[in-house]
């Protein structure tokens, strides 16, 4: 069987970032179709918590946001059923845009967003060193662990995207080939011809992390260097980026996907692609923040959408309509996460080690790249 999505988002992913994020830049009224990454229907309709008054806020709110445009229309609309006097206006765009266009900003004195949301929270700690964040103590802030938080509320983590391995049964049950369960079953010889992947040198920074994440979790260079070798082997179908390389998954162009994120694939299983997510160990998890430029020209909007994304509501809206798992403790667990249950964890560039590879020696990495994987 041959299952077509039609409904993939552009997804591009810079050398310099982390997560997945959402294609190029776009604002709401492109009529760009994009999936909503969620394991159930689409919960705009989410209990809000009465248990403390809700400030009210007015005027209008400038998002940048690295969801698709399903998820953003969705969570505005549960974020109106709190604040309906705030009219927000979005920017779809990459984690690499995003950095960019918020650092440039920024360093030039000016703010063209009140809310930016981003992948990887080694960007907001950059941008809080640098000053360019506004601190807010949030009234939701208590509920959130110190380490995943500014120390003065300059930004918060509100949930994380799972990174792991994906296959498509039909393509795997047609040509008789044995479900893949662990990173280093992508170095398999029957898997030849059969796996795609983005261009780590290109928009794959995933792809690059992976590299990394696993030499650090293994801590065995001669394990690392084998097992890469042997995936660069297998002739894997390097696409230029995350959504390309999952469209030849669901498409059943390719039996494997090398590194799938979990919020992304989510719909399409949805959906009814034989698509299957499995938990490699290390889960490398990639955590997402949200923070207010020190300059937003509507703090108080972004402030009460700060409120809403890290109360009880905003998480159920982080689960079930971005597919994410909440970082606030109790919050409801995607259902299509729970295969990460009891499998180790990582977070990407999290620890010590895996930091200092990143800003230290970036280029073996690259270099490495291009011989495995005969990549220019």
């Amino acid at each position: 069987m041959r299952y077509r999505n039609q409904k993939l988002a552009v997804l591009a992913i810079s050398f310099a970032t982390i997560a997945a994020a959402c294609g190029s830049d776009s604002k709401g009224n492109d009529g760009t179709s994009a999936p909503v990454a969620s394991d159930a229907p689409v919960a705009t309709d989410a209990p809000v918590a009465t248990d403390a008054p809700v400030a009210k806020a007015s005027g209008t709110l400038q998002w940048q946001s690295n969801f698709t445009i399903e998820q953003i229309e969705a969570t505005i609309e549960a974020f109106n059923k709190v604040q309906p006097d705030v009219q927000v206006e979005y920017t779809r765009q990459d984690d690499s845009e995003g950095y960019t266009k918020f650092s440039t900003a920024a360093k030039a004195g000016q703010a063209d967003a009140d809310v930016v949301q981003i992948g990887w929270d080694g960007f907001s700690k950059e941008w809080a060193g640098l000053g360019y964040l506004l601190n807010y103590v949030s009234p939701e802030s208590d509920a959130y662990p110190k380490e995943i938080k500014g120390p003065n509320g300059e930004y918060y983590t509100y949930g994380s995207l799972l990174e792991g391995i994906c296959y498509n049964s039909d393509v795997l049950t047609e040509k008789g080939l044995a479900t893949p369960a662990g990173w280093e079953d992508l170095a398999k010889p029957e898997y030849k011809g059969e796996i795609a992947m983005q261009d780590p040198l290109k928009v794959g920074s995933g792809g690059h992390d992976l590299m990394i994440e696993t030499r650090v979790a293994w801590n065995d260079d001669a394990r690392w260097e084998k097992f890469w070798k042997g995936y660069g082997a297998n002739d894997v179908n390097i696409q230029i980026g995350y959504t390309e390389a999952q469209q030849q998954l669901i498409q059943g162009n390719d039996a494997i996907l090398g590194l799938c994120y979990l919020d992304y694939i989510q719909p399409s299983i949805a959906e009814g692609a034989p698509i299957v997510w499995v938990a490699a160990d290390p889960v490398i998890t990639v955590p997402f923040t949200i923070q207010i430029p020190k300059l937003a020209p509507n703090p108080e909007a972004a402030k009460a959408f700060i409120d809403f994304m890290l109360s009880e509501a905003g998480q159920v809206v982080v689960s079930t309509v971005a597919g994410q798992v909440p970082a606030r403790p109790g919050a409801p667990f995607p259902e299509a996460a729970k295969a990460a249950d009891g499998v180790p964890q990582q977070p990407a560039l999290g620890t010590e080690r895996a930091a200092a590879e990143y800003k230290d020696n970036a280029e073996f990495y690259v270099d490495k790249a291009k011989e495995w994987f005969n990549l220019r």
